[in-house]
């Protein structure tokens, strides 16, 4: 709306000026005027006539008027105007009313401002004309010109009482409207005082500044005016328009100073500080062991630091109170040693010896049945990749990340369905690429060109045009917003020769020049990085589509093609020489969700080639180089092997999500991303591992036949792989407890796929195996096995590998300086982890899901650097009856009967602290703005009077500040009818069409308002954090509000729904990870039957966790759904890394330190060919994706995984089991040397008869025992007693 209603409001200006050879105000003093009457201008702009003459005594009815106008000052005494000035000052300042009036201060001053400077006797003391031309009659000079001598003490008084005062339906101030968004009173005054004929005053009023110096007569006016929080109850404003009487908020948490230690957070310095004096006491027990230092310490102190591991130093002294100690540590040795001793009988675990027999009758099953076995695992795959024909991807993001029970969601949907849903933008930025500003006269009529071809476009399929699909909710103008709205968007309006003081003047106050849908520009929003006040320095213009959206999908089709018409003109835009060294970037609101996919369909090829190289590398290194001679290369390849398990991996994986599709549900991209991936890395080790031992063994024993070697080698790594197996399933599983559908959904899928892996690992890859051997046995040629060559006899030799291993790496990590060394290393690894995870990122950056070359990284780029406005948020009051007046004074605060802390105050305070509450403008009441409307003092609401046809009376004369007489119920309604479809214009600017048009949702029969919103907008929001905070501040304004209320009031804005998950995702986070960590405790410490054993297990793999997390805050990556996912990969791999070591530990022979080697030789080389090789090769290749998504969340995670968890299973894992792991698993009395119960008499379907030499010669003997993988002397895979770690 037009503000020039104000500066007509400067009824003074209508006077004009002459041309005097003398002073124009001679005489100065009290009682004397410096211009009376009018004499001057023209019918639309008057100018007052030069009177130096005393002040005239008014009659009886002009002084009525002058007080009902100016105030008792002017109960009695002379004055400087007539009747025509005083009437023309009324209908003006009338017309300031409907935007002022809503505090009584401000309004009381700036009566006074204007009253004193047209009517005050004394106006020649603080008035003097500086310019006259000539009147209307011979003889009479009109003002041109005057100075307003304006005190400090006044100024300051008037602009604090307005300068707080809301506009409300454009999120505004009424400063903006009077003052221009003036910062001081001078600056106010001076903008009132600018001449600017039709909009403003008449003729120029100058006002001194303080540092000029009063001279012959004259002096500042400089009388008290009120203030806001006045102590006259009259003139005291409303705490919305006064912050000095507003209600002091009380501190949130995010207001209190983080702690802090120095440089350091308090929480890092904890775990430094812990840190340092573990590892102080740590080193004072090592040196305690020195002989030296610990006869020291037992001269200093008195006391025995000798401990049986110290022995080797010097002699312990058998002293007579150290006896019983003594003897109980020499019992704890002798159970040590027992370990050695072939009579001597651990303690036993039914549960291994069952799962063991189960696997090795299962396993010969296998072995001795292949076909039989492989098809009927082909045709289960088969019936349950059935499913793809259901197949479907999820692409709506919504659908994606947002939980069907989520609030906001809930929310959006009753937002959508009761008000207009949130508009769709196009927004283009022109941004200049050198030194000079973008806005130029050739830039702006380019832009005026480029606006017109863009609203004369027509859509490809429904040649619709801008004006068919755009937001105009006041008419038919659109809502562009951009710098050409000043010209009102025609280019006709455009002056080449003084646009830089035409823009600088629309921009300073945009109230004065509105677009053609008559609501004010903003600079912030239309011009981007200018210096302050500085327009024309802009360096980017910023042009806003506004296009209606709607629920229905079939609707927002038609804006849905118009938008990419519009992509069409936008692309070649930087290549027309008119735009030449000016960068424009760009978006649709349809832009993002295209460009994503095109990210998607970007890196599927780069995620296939990763997978690609994984499945090579496993098939290659599956086989075991015995001979260089190229025929016995080609016998001993296990390619086709290799083959055979990535099949394996891919069937499962088909079957998982055949069976999830059978569901309905639709597939994530996360799962067609993320699940091979998975898969891939749980099952080769499995393959690896199933392959390893079936070698080891045939080196070991080249009498056994095929079938009881595979038998056997089932027997032995199938609680292995079980154990990891169910782990992972088990913990996958517990995700589908988490509500968002993108992680529940992988959860399933996951759980299903491990399984399912496991399954048919143990079932068709046995007989994959077989039929292997059987090939290499009869001398034929791998991937061909229909062709038979010679080739010489196999050099059986342990691999490269696990020679490494067993002569050189395990002696090397558990020496006993190593161990230390390592336990002291990965501590302060896992200190730093914990140190640096309460500071991990959370959030998504939409940069990064995008393609690097993609047009919308500019576009977000520039949106952050250029556009100086945030997201509008909404305040949603639902169920509440605001017909009736309790309701009212809940919500308003323009009246003093106003609840103190109503949602209008509240909100005015919560803006005054925006780095906490994230509200950068003032909130639009539509209730407020609603009882203005009707005050009849405003004159927006009158009703044409029958009986006197020209004349109008107030629709609500009983109108009154108290709210007492506000009307209610029925008669609320009838009212707000005709306000909400009126259009505010120059003469209303109250009309509620164009800023409450779609606010209000009214209910005639039931006589209430059934839900409305109060609008608002966040202050420019830049990263992640201030998204989430945004959200976070937003939903405790509206919970406060709510409560002390008793009303129910939510927020809403656009991006809430996607940032809902942040504010939970931590616990969210903790419940799915401490639940997977718990249950793989669980499983390990029952399948390994050692609660000692599962917790180390359990702690290893919450250090692998804490570490990744530390990795993640250092490199960058955020917490969202796509880490969250990743984590719990992380918790999967890590059990891989360490329950085949732990249960190969367990049943080992020996001392700790022994089986914890042999298990690293016999099982840490499959481990280290299986995940971490194959992981590592398929990852490098994710280095070079183009997606910013996959080398951060993928790529950056993935490598963080797979090292960090190499490193603590094949490192620290093996120091801790030889140091704490315990005793090994019990084994029965009618094991063998592997541990497998051959003539227990349980005969399963036949298989434990006549099985070719089976069964062991003597099955009537009970009573020998052997332990599990008991290493011969004649064994070279046995782990050298030349590296036994000795515990002496």
């Amino acid at each position: 709306m037009r503000l020039f209603i104000l500066s007509n409001i400067l009824i003074w200006c209508y006077l004009a000026t002459t041309v005097y050879s003398e002073p124009n105000t001679p005489i100065h003093k009290a009682g004397y005027c410096a211009m009376r009457g009018q004499c001057g201008g023209n019918i639309f702009t008057p100018l007052p006539c030069v009177s130096n003459k005393p002040a005239v005594q008014p009659n009886k009815a002009f002084r009525q008027q002058l007080i009902d106008m100016c105030g008792t000052d002017y109960l009695t005494g002379p004055t400087c105007c007539d009747e025509s000035q005083l009437d023309a000052l009324t209908e003006q300042a009338k017309r300031a009313e409907a935007i002022i009036s809503s505090c009584p201060a401000c309004w009381h001053n700036f009566k006074q401002f204007w009253c004193s400077f047209t009517c005050s006797p004394d106006q020649s003391t603080f008035v003097n004309i500086t310019s006259v031309e000539a009147g209307n009659e011979e003889g009479e000079f009109a003002v041109n010109g005057a100075d307003y001598w304006v005190g400090d003490n006044f100024g300051t008084q008037f602009f604090d009482s307005c300068k707080d005062i809301k506009f409300g339906s454009s999120n505004g101030y009424a400063m903006d409207f009077i003052g221009g968004g003036a910062k001081d009173w001078h600056g106010l005054v001076s903008y009132m005082g600018k001449k600017r004929p039709l909009i403003g005053s008449p003729f120029q009023i100058d006002f001194p500044t303080l540092e000029n110096v009063t001279q012959d007569g004259l002096e500042r006016y400089d009388q008290d005016g009120k203030a806001c929080n006045d102590t006259d109850a009259a003139y005291r404003c409303a705490c919305i328009d006064c912050n000095s009487v507003c209600p002091v908020l009380p501190p949130t948490p995010n207001e209190e100073p983080e702690c802090y230690i120095g440089l350091l957070r308090c929480w890092s310095f904890t775990m430094l500080m812990t840190y340092m004096t573990l590892l102080g006491l740590g080193l004072i027990l090592l040196l305690a062991r020195n002989q030296r230092v610990g006869r020291f310490l037992q001269s200093c102190f008195g006391i025995d630091l000798d401990r049986a591991e110290s022995r080797g130093l010097y002699e312990r002294l058998a002293l007579s109170e150290d006896l019983e100690h003594d003897e109980d540590e020499e019992a704890e040795e002798e159970d040590g040693q027992n370990l050695l001793d072939p009579d001597y009988t651990p303690r036993r675990y039914w549960l291994n010896s069952r799962l063991q027999n189960w696997f090795y009758y299962q396993g010969l099953f296998c072995a001795r049945y292949p076909w039989l076995v492989i098809m009927t695992s082909l045709v289960f795959v088969f019936v349950c990749s059935l499913g793809w024909s259901r197949f479907a991807l999820e692409r709506n993001p919504v659908n994606l990340w947002v939980a069907p029970s989520s609030v906001a969601l809930g929310q959006k949907n009753h937002f959508d369905h009761h008000f207009t849903p949130f508009y769709r933008t196009s927004q283009i930025f022109l941004v200049s690429e050198t030194n000079d500003p973008i806005a130029s006269a050739e830039h702006l009529i380019s832009l005026f060109e480029l606006e017109d071809e863009i609203k004369t476009m027509k859509s490809s399929v429904y040649h619709d045009t801008l004006q068919d699909v755009c937001f105009h909710p006041n008419g038919d103008a659109c809502i562009v917003q951009s710098v050409t709205g000043y010209w009102q968007g025609d280019i006709d309006n455009f002056n080449p020769e003084n646009w830089e003081s035409e823009l600088n003047d629309c921009a300073s106050q945009p109230s004065l020049c509105l677009p053609e849908f008559q609501q004010p520009l903003k600079p912030e929003m239309i011009l981007g990085e200018y210096p302050e006040n500085h327009f024309t320095k802009a360096k980017a213009f910023i042009i806003t589509y506004v296009i209606t959206n709607s629920v229905h999908a079939n609707e927002t089709v038609r804006a849905e093609h118009w938008e990419k018409s519009l992509l069409t003109i936008l692309n070649g835009l930087s290549e027309r020489p008119e735009w030449k060294g000016v960068r424009v970037s760009y978006s649709t609101e349809s832009s993002l969700e295209k460009e994503l996919n095109k990210s998607s369909n970007t890196d599927a090829g780069t995620v296939i080639i990763s997978y690609l190289v994984m499945f090579i590398y496993a098939s290659i290194a599956l086989g075991r180089l015995t001979s260089l001679n190229p025929r016995r290369l080609l016998i001993d390849s296990k390619f086709s092997l290799g083959v055979c398990g990535i099949l394996i991996v891919i069937f499962s994986v088909s079957t998982a999500v055949g069976l999830f599709s059978f569901t309905g549900k639709k597939i994530t991209l996360i799962i067609a991303e993320v699940i091979p991936f998975l898969v891939l890395a749980v099952g080769v080790d499995n393959i690896f591992i199933l392959c390893h031992e079936y070698a080891r063994r045939k080196e070991q024993n080249d009498e056994e036949s095929i079938e009881e070697r595979a038998a056997k080698t089932l027997g032995k790594m199938g609680p292995s792989i079980l154990l990891s197996s169910l782990s992972e399933t088990i913990a996958f599983g517990l995700g589908t407890l988490v509500t968002m559908p993108a992680v529940s959904s992988f959860a399933i899928v996951a759980s299903i796929a491990v399984f399912v892996d496991f399954v048919l690992q143990v079932t068709c890859f046995v007989s994959c195996l077989t039929l292997d051997a059987y090939r290499e046995e009869g001398n034929r040629v791998d991937c061909v096995p229909c062709i038979r060559i010679k080739a010489p006899e196999p050099v059986e030799s342990e691999g490269m590998i696990t020679s490494i291993m067993k002569n050189y790496y395990v002696p090397l990590i558990l020496n006993r300086a190593s161990k230390y060394v390592i336990c002291f290393g990965f501590l302060g690894l896992f200190a730093i982890g914990l140190s640096l995870a309460p500071q991990l990122p959370i959030g998504l950056d939409q940069r990064i899901a995008l393609p690097s070359d993609s047009y919308l990284v500019q576009y977000f780029n520039d949106l952050d650097q250029y556009f100086n406005v945030g997201p509008p948020v909404y305040f949603v009051v639902k169920g509440s009856n605001l017909t009736e007046r309790s309701e009212q004074r809940k919500i308003c605060g323009a009246f003093p009967s106003c609840h103190q802390r109503s949602l209008a105050n509240v909100l005015e305070q919560e803006r005054r602290r925006p780095n906490v509450s994230y509200i950068g403008e003032p909130t639009s009441v539509w209730i407020d703005d609603y009882m203005h409307w009707l005050n009849p003092a405003v004159t927006c609401c009158r009703f044409k009077n029958e009986a006197m046809k020209k004349k109008k009376r107030d629709c609500f004369p009983q109108w009154d500040v108290s709210m007492d007489n506000f009307p209610q119920g029925k008669a609320f309604l009838d009212y707000y009818d005709i306000w909400i479809n009126m259009a505010p214009d120059e003469d209303c600017p109250l009309g509620g069409k164009a800023g409450y048009g779609d606010a209000i949702v009214s209910d005639h029969k039931a006589v209430t308002i059934e839900t409305s919103y109060f609008r608002t907008f966040h202050t420019p929001l830049r990263s992640q954090e201030q998204f989430i905070a945004a959200y976070e501040s937003a939903r405790r304004i509206a919970d406060g509000l709510s409560q002390e209320l008793e009303l129910e009031v939510y927020p809403y804005s656009v991006f809430y729904i996607f940032f809902e998950q942040y504010t939970y995702i931590v616990s969210m986070a903790f419940e799915i990870l401490g639940l997977a960590i718990l249950s793989i405790f669980v499983v390990t410490s029952s399948l390994l039957g050692s609660l000692r054993c599962g917790l180390i297990v359990m702690s290893v793999v919450i250090m692998i966790l804490v570490d990744v997390i530390g990795v993640m805050t250092v490199w960058g990556v955020s917490l969202n759904a796509v880490s969250l996912v990743n984590l719990v990969i992380c918790v999967g791999i890590s059990v891989e890394f360490c329950c085949h070591i732990a249960r190969g530990f367990m049943v080992a022979s020996g001392s700790e330190e022994e089986r914890a080697g042999k298990s690293m030789v016999d099982v840490g080389s499959s481990v280290f060919c299986g995940i971490t090789l194959t992981k590592f090769a398929g990852i490098t290749v994710l280095a070079f994706t183009r997606s910013k998504i996959f080398e951060v969340y993928y790529f950056r995670m993935y490598l963080s995984i797979v090292v960090l968890g190499a490193l603590h299973g094949l490192v620290l894992l093996p120091v801790l089991l030889s140091m704490f792991g315990g005793e090994g698993m019990a084994l029965m009395a009618e094991f063998d040397e592997d541990g497998f119960a051959w003539s227990t008499g349980n005969d399963w379907r036949g298989l434990g008869r006549n099985n070719r030499g089976l069964l062991i010669d003597d099955n009537d003997s009970s009573d020998q025992v052997l332990i599990t993988d008991m290493p011969s002397a004649e064994s070279d895979t046995s782990y050298p007693q030349q590296h036994r770690m000795s515990a002496e």
